[in-house]
């Protein structure tokens, strides 16, 4: 019994923070009903019914098998590997790009006698920078733009530099390296359903639609549950129960410490600036991670923009700066146990690397 404790604390780690956080800040301040943004909710559960029937149906599998077939070169198949990591996870999210697209990864390697660490550390560094350019690119990014109720037009500026500014620094790391022509022929995959595919790429458009506005969520909401129903309904049991509750949980502490006087000191100190705030989401989030770090720091300030940037760049750094970083790092070790200190110290160096260089520019100009 205590071993399983112990297991679900290491595994849940962050929902068992939102619930803590939760409760002890209720000790001080009356919890509201009101505090729990339910439209962020709506948003979420439909996009992870949407993402689990995608999985299902192997499209993306299917969409990168057919892409990879046609590398003709080592740098060809970095780009396509990183490139489509990088362009899946504003949509799909960066966690479920990398659980897509790393295991390939892997199996490319062991195909070709390839070494792959360097590839899966550039695919991470791709998923936690290109899922920034999105609201639904990672769960902070919808988190936020509810939260301050962003414009679509005006999150993509806010965005735009830092996106820019990963793709030249990404550019850079695949072509410091010399080529070498390679010889690619992994088996087709039959291809995905072709109505059940059509219905959820649809799904999905109608939900990237609530969440920049255009529909209301809660429609949205309803229009994916009877889809799914309709399809499969055990793609119910395949969302992420415990995200949801995280965000719950996180929802009322925020609510109940925005009324008290350590708010209103933050808010008027440290977090009263938009450096102090961005400086403030870089440093949290090499400790806690970004979900977590944009979830508290939203309650305790106003500079929307920087906090929004301070943690999306703040994915880069330590290992759980981004949770994303520790779905690829498991995937290699499993299969690669005695690199694993090696693929550690690389990863750390890219990821220092761009922190400091992309983060350095973005705070020159905030």
């Amino acid at each position: 019994m205590l071993s399983q404790i112990k297991q679900f604390l290491r595994r849940e780690a962050i929902l068992c923070l939102a619930v803590f956080l939760a409760c002890a800040s209720s000790f001080f301040q009356t919890p509201r009903l009101a505090y729990i943004d339910f439209d962020v909710l709506c948003v979420l559960l439909s996009l992870m019914l949407v993402v689990a029937g995608l999985k299902q149906v192997r499209f993306l599998d299917y969409v990168a098998v057919e892409l990879l077939n046609r590398c003709v070169s080592r740098r060809q198949l970095t780009l396509a590997l990183v490139g489509i990591t990088y362009v899946s996870s504003m949509f799909v999210t960066n966690d479920v790009a990398l659980l897509t697209f790393v295991p390939l990864a892997l199996v490319i390697g062991k195909t070709l006698q390839l070494d792959m660490e360097r590839i899966i550390i550039l695919q991470t560094l791709a998923a936690n920078l290109g899922s920034m350019l999105t609201p639904p690119g990672n769960p902070q990014n919808l988190f936020l733009y509810a939260h301050y109720n962003y414009s679509a037009g005006r999150f993509f500026c806010v965005m735009a530099l830092p996106c820019l500014l990963s793709l030249a620094y990404i550019g850079v790391l695949i072509y410091r390296r010399m080529d070498a022509p390679l010889t690619l022929a992994l088996p087709s995959l039959p291809r995905p359903e072709r109505r059940t595919t059509l219905v959820l790429l649809a799904l999905l458009l109608v939900n990237i639609a609530a969440v920049l506005h255009v529909l209301p969520k809660l429609w949205a909401l309803g229009l994916t549950l009877a889809a799914v129903l309709l399809l499969n309904w055990r793609l119910l049991l395949a969302a992420d129960y415990s995200l949801l509750m995280t965000f719950i949980g996180f929802f009322i502490f925020i609510g109940n410490i925005s009324h008290t006087s350590i708010a209103a000191y933050l808010q008027s100190s440290l977090l009263g600036t938009a450096a102090g705030t961005y400086l403030a989401a870089l440093i949290s989030s090499q400790f806690i991670s970004n979900v977590p770090a944009a979830m508290l720091l939203a309650g305790l300030t106003q500079e929307a923009d920087a906090l929004l940037l301070g943690v999306n760049i703040g994915g880069l750094g330590t290992m759980i700066a981004s949770m994303a970083s520790v779905i690829s790092y498991k995937l290699f070790v499993a299969e690669q146990p005695t690199l694993a200190g090696r693929y550690l110290r690389t990863f750390l160096y890219y990821n220092f690397a761009g922190l400091l260089l992309i983060g350095g520019l973005v705070y020159c100009i905030i």
